[in-house]
């Protein structure tokens, strides 16, 4: 970490000493969080998955027939066929939301339809080549942020800071995944990176950085540095956490589990905290302690996500496979209570409409632990896939085969978002997400 502090940026001010107070106050959540499974809150019978199983099969049909198909690939999609659509699947949907104990109606409804669509719209109109992997990673923050507008009382809208900020995710982690580029050169970008958010002048070196700056613009041209400093100071503490957070990349670093730990508490919570800026422009502490938290779990719960990916490239987290050769459960059902635990702190904070936020983050998330459980089975014991399997509304062999299903949608050659209508891709994202079959 040494080598790499000289590229941290000192602008972060006051909200760096409280990043730093967050990252404490949630590591000592997570090292007091209990390790051993609690009682089950739902078990699924077969004829339960069954039934569920239909639903969401119905679902997917509906979404893929012929006339959806071709208006899907040709952007024939106007707003009232959308709409239309929308209106013929909602009984099916909350059906199947009632099914799996998933309550997502007081919180999500058709105005995070119509900011997905406004978002995919302006991101294809921002790169035309932009694919659709790194559209959906880009809207997942986007629903992240629509998801604080709620939590704050505020419209549940596109704005210019929502759509920039959720777009430096894929062309950053792209360019920092990228294994043919040298660390030097990781390096140098990340110095060019910091001078666009501390507001200083620096030549972009390729087109994937004029991108990146002109994102930064974007934010300017919303917020104002004069008149909003806390927007930057969040954009340089999760520009911080991400510099901190390279040694989990490289193979020559043996970084401890405490050192882990925090790395990746202040990657998520700073990542969040800085989506919640770029909402209102300023936060209370009591929203800082959400932001913050939420960001964490997000972060621990990609980690068992993506574990597999993460140790093929060498990447090390909390739940980084084949550590001292244990299976991972303890660490699994840590992540459950600690979930429970930063759920339980904010869920009386002052917004009203956080409670029901509280309850779908935490429903959501238990079912995507349970996924994650399913699709890696190697790294578990019997016992806790069983448990994952009894508390999952469907089989996860059905799972994987939706998941085919899914993936043969789209002909060949028709990746990119340009190519399609951004009506469907918004309701395909929002139903794949919300159902852990991405």
């Amino acid at each position: 970490m040494s080598d790499l502090k000289s590229f941290l940026s000192d602008g972060t001010g006051a909200l760096g000493l409280r990043v730093e107070e967050l990252v404490r106050r949630h590591a000592d959540l997570w090292r007091t969080a209990p390790d051993e499974p609690a009682p089950p809150k739902k078990r699924y019978a077969r004829a339960e998955k069954r039934a569920v199983e239909r639903e969401l099969s119905a679902l997917v049909t509906g979404l893929s027939s012929e006339p959806l198909r071709t208006a899907f690939l040709d952007g024939a999609l106007d707003a009232a066929r959308l709409e239309e659509i929308a209106a013929g699947l909602r009984p099916a949907f909350k059906r199947l939301l009632r099914l799996v104990d998933l309550p997502l109606e007081e919180v999500y409804d058709g105005r995070f339809v119509e900011a997905t669509r406004n978002f995919l719209r302006a991101a294809r109109d921002f790169d035309p080549d932009l694919g659709l992997p790194s559209a959906y990673q880009a809207l997942r923050n986007v629903w992240i942020m629509n998801s604080l507008q709620f939590d704050l009382g505020l419209p549940i809208d596109h704005t210019d800071a929502i759509f920039a900020y959720s777009m430096v995710y894929p062309y950053l982690d792209n360019m920092l995944d990228d294994a043919r580029t040298a660390e030097t050169g990781k390096l140098d970008f990340v110095a060019r990176l910091r001078s666009w958010l501390e507001g200083a002048a620096a030549a972009p070196a390729s087109p994937a950085e004029e991108k990146l700056a002109a994102l930064v613009r974007l934010m300017e041209r919303q917020y104002p540095r004069a008149a909003f400093p806390g927007v930057y100071q969040s954009l340089l503490a999760i520009y911080n956490a991400q510099v901190k957070s390279l040694p989990q990349q490289r193979a020559a670093d043996r970084p401890s589990t405490e050192d882990i730990l925090s790395i990746s508490l202040e990657k998520g919570g700073a990542s969040v905290l800085a989506d919640g800026y770029l909402v209102a422009g300023t936060l209370r502490p009591e929203d800082e302690e959400f932001a913050f938290g939420f960001g964490t779990v997000l972060q621990l719960a990609d980690d068992l996500q993506d574990m597999a990916e993460d140790a093929r490239c060498g990447h090390r987290t909390l739940f980084s496979p084949g550590r001292a050769g244990l299976p991972l459960d303890a660490t699994a059902l840590r992540l459950e209570a600690y979930l429970a635990a930063v759920l339980e702190r904010v869920r009386r904070g002052p917004a009203p409409g956080r409670p029901a936020l509280c309850d779908a983050i935490g429903s959501g998330l238990a079912l995507m632990f349970r996924e994650s459980t399913g699709k890696q089975p190697e790294y578990f014991r019997r016992a806790f896939v069983r448990r994952a399997k009894r508390g999952f509304p469907v089989r996860f062999s059905y799972l994987r085969r939706l998941r085919r299903r899914l993936g043969d949608k789209l002909p060949a050659g028709r990746d990119r978002l340009s190519d399609l209508d951004p009506g469907l891709v918004a309701l395909m994202a929002l139903s794949s997400r919300a159902f852990s079959l991405d």
